[in-house]
């Protein structure tokens, strides 16, 4: 008998755990199990989330995100959050892991305006861009829910039901804080605001509508520091709040490591009349380290005309160009064997059969003086084993 009464107190306490969290929509993902963390990475204080009675717990430590280990493009997204009076948190969509993602994406304000006008500021808005065309927060120490579906340009929001944004354009607006709306990133992690207050959320899932959803198994290139790279060339890099910046130019920032079948996923962004590329199965020259590599180098370029952004350089070229100066874009390279593929915001550029390298280091270039290129969250995964070491044919990049 006391054996049954503690199997009984178990399984009791196991339902009062998960009792708030509900099994997903067919064509849904939970991005949180009710239980831990899983999936999830703290950017702030790893101290200030828990997990109570299947919810997500916002503890009062102040200052920090909570964001998902894949990134995503277009999805719709649909979660449950708990408000206490003066309440204020977020939800940030395409986010960087390190700038600040109300502004490196976009953040849907979680905040109590109840019974207020709506502002840029107030719950339901894109936060310092654009206000919700209604109110429709419950009173605090209520459950509210949102559904928040994005896709290319467009945005729409419904929070308890109300279509709060009615296929808004992510245009010109929302420069007050940091760039336009356009201009940020096109993808990035969803991820969630500890302000310092109680919020709780639960039932947090997603159905990825992207493309070319994020697979995983991704491991970053850069953090903080330079250690695992070497650089040629007159080329300045720096790590600056995560991003990594090279300026001026000709020169190369080369990976210590070499690749052979691999897959890259990176955000980056030029300045005006601005060049440079990502080269891959690369090495330095072997007559002059600060001449241009020899390997395969994927274009970043918006303004030459016939070697824009998204081309394997002088050997396969895009259709169309899709980006332009000063504004974030999402890269993708995949080299399998003699197949290379390029990917501009989800969007194919390049599909060939190329057959000069097998094998070479990953290289950021910065073309010319005055030249400032960005990257952030440079990750790379493995798709097989690397080849042994072989010469490389004398053929110059660019």
């Amino acid at each position: 008998m006391p054996g049954i009464l503690f199997t009984t107190l178990i399984y009791l306490s196991i339902s009062v755990a998960t009792s708030q969290t509900k099994v997903p929509e067919p064509g849904f993902t939970s991005l949180f199990d009710g239980a831990s963390l899983s999936g999830w990475e703290a950017t702030g204080n790893v101290n200030a989330w828990a997990v109570e009675n299947g919810e997500l717990i916002v503890k009062p430590a102040g200052g920090g995100w909570l964001r998902t280990d894949k990134q995503y493009r277009d999805f719709d997204l649909r979660l449950d959050f708990y408000l206490p009076p003066k309440g204020n948190s977020g939800v940030a969509l395409r986010a960087s892991s390190n700038e600040n993602p109300a502004f490196s994406g976009m953040e849907i304000q979680v905040y109590d305006t109840y019974g207020k006008e709506p502002y840029p500021g107030a719950c339901g808005a894109i936060y310092d861009a654009i206000a919700p065309n209604e109110s429709a927060l419950h009173e605090p120490g209520s459950w509210n829910t949102y559904r928040m579906v994005l896709s290319g340009d467009t945005i729409n929001v419904w929070l308890n039901g109300k279509h709060i944004h009615n296929n808004e354009k992510l245009d010109q607006r929302g420069t007050g804080q940091g760039l336009a709306l356009k201009d940020r990133l096109k993808t990035g992690y969803i991820a969630l605001q500890d302000h310092g207050d109680p919020i709780r959320y639960r039932n947090i899932r997603i159905k990825d509508l992207s493309p070319d959803p994020d697979p995983g198994g991704f491991r970053p290139l850069i953090k903080n520091d330079l250690s695992n790279w070497f650089a040629t060339g007159g080329a300045t890099w720096v790590v600056e709040n995560g991003t990594l910046v090279g300026r001026d130019g000709p020169g190369h920032l080369f990976t210590k490591e070499r690749y052979g079948d691999f897959e890259i996923r990176a955000h980056v962004k030029v300045n005006e009349n601005g060049n440079g590329g990502l080269y891959f199965r690369t090495v330095p020259h072997p007559d002059d380290a600060d001449r241009w590599p020899i390997g395969y180098e994927a274009q970043v370029d918006n303004n030459d005309p016939k070697q824009f952004t998204g081309a394997i350089y002088d050997r396969s070229w895009p259709d169309a160009l899709v980006t332009r100066d000063d504004s974030w874009f999402d890269y993708r390279i995949r080299a399998q064997g003699d197949h290379i593929q390029t990917w501009i915001n989800g969007q194919p550029m390049v599909d060939t059969h190329l057959d000069k390298f097998d094998s070479g280091h990953i290289a950021l270039q910065s073309h010319h003086l005055g030249n400032e290129i960005m990257w952030r969250d440079i990750q790379v995964r493995d798709l097989g084993p690397l080849p042994k070491e072989s010469p490389q044919p004398k053929e110059l990049g660019q």
